[in-house]
């Protein structure tokens, strides 16, 4: 079966003969740590993509704009699993704010950090902040894991349909 997973067809669609269409699908930047998807250009000439970092339990989404030399973030989403299918959880918009990692790992920690305040407050529990924080900061570090690391085991089957239907 593997070598009928592995076949021409499968090479010719990620990288096709000249003058052939490429394939959506998405592709690992391993620098940035997150696959790209739905990149094009507008008619202004600026571009865009969707940058999705991911670990077991929750899902990033960038959604990122290049305008002339610069780039920016448009959007930060953060899904988490329901068990069946991904759940928006938290969303921020942003106005002309230059994309720096630093950032979105902050913006990224803040947001589940106050959605996990906001479920232990709606169930009336008490949990002390420095496991919040350490909880947030270990699921936020599971997201820039590499793809390409020997030992990156998330349920990639399960979760890149769920993410390529959002």
């Amino acid at each position: 079966t593997l070598s009928k997973a592995i076949s021409k067809d499968l090479f010719d669609n990620i990288l096709p003969t000249f003058g052939n269409p490429r394939v959506h699908i998405p592709t690992w930047d391993n620098s940035q740590k997150m696959f790209i998807c739905d990149e094009y250009e507008s008619a202004n000439g600026n571009r865009y993509y969707r940058g999705i970092r991911f670990c077991d339990r929750i899902v990033i989404v960038e959604k990122v704009g290049l305008y002339h030399n610069w780039t920016y973030i448009d959007s930060i989403e953060l899904y988490a699993f329901n068990g069946k299918k991904l759940e928006l959880i938290q969303k921020r918009d942003y106005d002309k704010v230059h994309r720096n990692e630093e950032f979105i790992r902050t913006e990224s920690e803040n947001m589940v950090k106050e959605y996990l305040l906001g479920i232990f407050k709606s169930k009336r529990t008490s949990v002390p902040i420095e496991e919040i924080e350490l909880q947030t900061k270990g699921l936020i570090d599971g997201c820039y894991k590499s793809f390409l690391d020997s030992d990156f085991n998330t349920r990639l089957t399960q979760i890149l349909p769920a993410i390529e239907h959002q």
